[in-house]
């Protein structure tokens, strides 16, 4: 006869009722996340056959620390529900911010009459470019509209800057660099090493991309012999803006 212990011993053993718990919670969260995951691949799917642009993830918030040539204060939720392209740009900057500047405005030119449609230009270097000085360097080039913005700073601090510049690269990609200080002092006005690229947000506030592995639009025309790439922004802001009158 076999002991009360040894029959003990051969008795499966369940699990305490957390580990039971804690298992079907695992497996109905896989369940979910497989829908959601199905559900998402679908949605995708669905857009890539109606030639939709990519979308990137949401853009809730700005820094809170932008003002626009005129100093009023100026935030995204301002023109929530439109469609918007934006750069960076810089007003002494040597290089390619001027021609980045001459592409939105072929852009307002195309689209400005569309209330859905928004340009907004973010100063990346805010501690040099004050409003009134932005505001000069616009009227010179002849930049204007009530439907784009160019933004800097409320106080021009190098803290500001630093938040926005670090807003724009989490949000955007976009990143920036700062030249050694020899190569300033010997051209005080070629602060910034930059991308001349621009970035789209559409009327739901989602980052719209040209391809699901590129954020960029370039807007000088070499870039659109690229195989990746062959088609200009003004293609997919049409788009985008007849999403937005579709509601879709």
């Amino acid at each position: 006869m076999s002991s009360p212990e040894l029959d003990q011993r051969q008795l499966p053993v369940s699990p305490p009722p957390s580990r039971r718990t804690a298992l079907a919670v695992c497996l109905v969260l896989m369940a979910l996340g497989s829908v959601v995951w199905f559900n998402y691949y679908l949605k995708v799917k669905q857009d890539v056959m109606k030639g939709r642009l990519p979308k990137k993830q949401s853009v809730e918030k700005d820094p809170g620390l932008f003002v626009d040539v005129n100093g009023k204060e100026r935030r995204l939720e301002e023109v929530k529900g439109k469609v918007i392209v934006l750069s960076y740009l810089y007003t002494t900057c040597p290089r390619g911010c001027a021609g980045v500047a001459d592409a939105m405005k072929r852009l307002q030119d195309e689209f400005g009459s569309d209330p859905r449609f928004q340009l907004i230009s973010v100063s990346l270097y805010p501690e040099h470019d004050r409003p009134e000085l932005l505001k000069s360097w616009t009227e010179t080039k002849g930049f204007k509209g009530e439907n784009w913005w160019f933004l800097t700073t409320k106080n021009g601090t190098e803290a500001e800057g630093n938040e926005v510049r670090k807003w724009m690269m989490n949000t955007f990609k976009i990143s920036v660099q700062r030249k050694p200080e020899e190569q300033i002092r010997e051209n005080p006005a070629d602060v910034w090493d930059h991308s001349l690229v621009m970035v789209m947000i559409d009327h739901h506030g989602s980052v719209r991309t040209p391809t699901d592995n590129d954020y960029f639009w370039h807007p000088f025309h070499a870039a659109f012999d690229d195989s990746w790439y062959p088609r200009p922004i003004g293609e997919d802001v049409k788009k985008v803006l007849e999403e937005a009158a579709k509601g879709e």
